[in-house]
C-alpha cells in the first residue's frame, strides 16, 4: 500500500486529498472516502488505509478545504466543528464530490466504471448525495445524519425526499442506540429508499450509537458492531463494483 497528498481542482479552489492505494498497476475499483464533521483526521485516513489493504484506490477529500488546508478539529470542540460544518451548503459538497470522483476516474490505476463513495455521519450524507449527483456504482453511508429534516443553523438540505431516485446500490448502517438520528427518521429513511430503484440494504446495529466505528473516539467506539458493519462494507463494495 501507498499513501500521499495530492491537489484536486475544484471550482471553488484547490481540495487537498489524502490518497491510499495498493501496490500494483490495478485497475482497481475506486472509493471515495466521506470525513466526518472533524476532518480528514487519522481515523479518516485510517479507514482509507484499510480499503487500499483491500484492494481499492480510496481518496479522502477535505471538505473543509474553503476555509484552510488539513483541518483536523477535536472531538469534544463543539463550537468550531458547528462553525465548519455550518459553512457547507449541498451545491458545495456537489461540487466537491463531482471533482473527487472525477480525480479517480482519471488516474490509470483506478476502472472509471467500479467507483464508490463510503461516508460517516457528515460523510454519509455527503456519499448519498453522490449518489444522486455522479455516476457512482456503490454507495455506502454509515449513520448519515441530515437525511430528513433540516437542523439550522447547519445549511445542509435534507435528502430523503431525493432518495426514491438513488439507483446506485445502496448500503445505510445505522446504530440502535444512536441519539442522534431517531427510529422514525429511520424508518423514513428506509420508506424512501423502498422507492427507489437501486439495491439497497439497511442495516441497524444493536448495542451502537452514533460514530460506532470511529476507533479512536471513545467512548462512542464499539468493537463487534465496528467489525461487522466493516466486513458488511467490504462485501457490498466488492460485490457491487465487480
Amino acid at each position: 500500500m501507498q499513501t500521499k497528498w495530492l491537489d484536486v481542482r475544484t471550482a471553488d479552489g484547490t481540495m487537498r486529498s489524502y490518497l491510499a492505494t495498493p501496490d500494483g498497476d490495478g485497475p482497481y475499483p475506486g472509493v471515495v472516502v466521506l470525513q466526518e464533521a472533524f476532518g480528514v483526521n487519522a481515523y479518516v485516513r485510517s479507514v482509507a488505509d484499510r480499503l487500499a489493504d483491500a484492494g481499492f484506490v480510496a481518496l479522502a477529500p477535505e471538505l473543509f478545504h474553503r476555509l484552510g488546508n488539513h483541518v483536523e478539529l477535536a472531538y469534544d470542540a463543539g463550537p468550531k466543528i458547528l462553525e465548519h460544518l455550518s459553512a457547507l451548503t449541498n451545491d458545495m459538497l456537489e461540487e466537491d464530490l463531482g471533482a473527487a470522483v472525477a480525480a479517480l476516474r482519471a488516474r490509470h490505476d483506478v476502472d472509471p466504471k467500479r467507483l464508490g463513495t463510503l461516508g460517516f455521519c457528515m460523510g454519509g450524507f455527503a456519499a448519498i448525495l453522490g449518489g444522486l449527483t455522479t455516476a457512482v456504482a456503490a454507495v455506502v453511508a454509515f449513520y448519515p445524519g441530515g437525511l430528513v429534516a433540516s437542523r439550522p443553523p447547519i445549511k445542509l438540505q435534507p435528502l430523503v425526499e431525493r432518495m426514491p431516485q438513488l439507483k446506485a446500490a445502496t448500503l445505510l448502517q445505522f446504530g440502535a442506540d444512536d441519539k442522534s438520528i431517531s427510529h422514525a427518521d429511520v424508518e423514513l429513511v428506509k420508506q424512501a429508499m423502498a422507492q427507489s430503484q437501486a439495491r439497497y440494504e439497511v442495516d441497524v446495529y444493536p448495542g451502537a450509537g452514533h460514530g460506532f466505528h470511529s476507533h479512536d473516539r471513545a467512548p462512542a467506539f464499539a468493537p463487534e458492531p465496528a467489525e461487522a458493519a466493516w466486513h458488511r462494507t467490504l462485501t457490498w463494495l466488492r460485490d457491487m463494483l465487480a
